[in-house]
């Protein structure tokens, strides 16, 4: 009945914006046991949007329940307020709940580059309480956000900590592959020299999300690096790129290797390319071109 009324007033115009006791009835609903009733609940939230959001944000913070507090986190990213960013990261680095704090993350990444640079420092945050799981939510939702932040993120390849300049350069990626931001592709050609193993590795698994030819020399370079990680990720991505070009180097990194700890997965690079260029000949074959 509850949502019935409601969705009835926001048709004609007619929610009363400023009804507290109905707003905290609707998040209130947002625990309910039927999952279609939940979602009935946060579509309406949604749609009175603003209004609402200081209550999700004090269910988000207080609420006992924690089906209310991962519902009212999801419905912030339908909401998209940035007035919530701290609450979100208070939920996101401190909540008990693994869902809770990833649906926070996630409607942190929906805010775009203005969330940057909070993100930012939930990464660089020393307190323990932070913890590794906390830091990759952080990373990811910069990842996620990618070429709409831009902007905010380029300064932060400058930061002491690697995982601050990985995830940069993970986020720096999308900014190539959207706009082909040559300031964004210097960067990452910079982070396979930089000093840290754990960047090196993000920049090349970047390179290789591009799915360029150009940048198949690049991933070449990087199978006779001295890092594993690196080396690793090199093969994956040559692997994936499905461009006869890729397969002399890593047949050549395949004997380098010998039985080493990369050889396996060489192995696989190998085959696994061999085998798509087989089907892609097939393919042009049957279709003549």
């Amino acid at each position: 009945m509850l949502l019935a009324a409601v969705s009835a007033q926001l048709a004609t115009g007619a929610f009363p914006d400023q009804d507290g006791a109905v707003l905290a009835r609707l998040v209130e609903g947002l625990g309910d046991q039927r999952g279609l009733v939940r979602f009935g609940f946060a579509e309406r939230l949604a749609a009175i949007g603003l209004p609402a959001t200081p209550f999700l944000r004090h269910a988000l913070r207080k609420h006992e329940n924690v089906a209310v507090r991962r519902a009212a986190a999801k419905t912030f990213t339908l909401i998209k307020d940035p007035n919530s960013m701290a609450t979100l990261r208070e939920a996101m680095t401190d909540d008990s709940d693994p869902v809770v704090q990833g649906s926070a993350a996630g409607a942190l990444a929906e805010l775009g580059g203005v969330a940057v640079p909070l993100l930012l420092d939930t990464l660089e945050d020393q307190d323990p309480r932070i913890t590794a799981f906390c830091k990759g939510l952080a990373a990811w939702a910069l990842a996620s956000i990618g070429a709409r932040g831009a902007e905010q993120l380029r300064p932060a390849m400058e930061s002491p900590l690697a995982d601050v300049r990985a995830a940069v350069v993970g986020a720096l990626g999308d900014q190539i592959q959207n706009s082909d931001d040559q300031e964004a592709l210097t960067l990452l050609h910079q982070a396979l020299e930089d000093s840290s193993e754990e960047v090196q590795a993000e920049a090349v698994t970047a390179f290789g999300k591009l799915q360029h030819p150009r940048f198949i020399p690049v991933l070449a370079a990087s199978l006779e690096n001295s890092s594993f990680e690196v080396r690793k990720n090199a093969a994956l991505a040559l692997m994936k790129c499905r461009n006869g070009a890729g397969l002399p180097p890593l047949e050549m990194a395949q004997q380098r290797e010998g039985d080493g700890p990369l050889a396996t997965v060489l192995e696989l690079a190998v085959t696994q390319l061999q085998r798509s260029l087989e089907m892609g000949s097939e393919e042009g074959f049957r279709t003549g071109s």
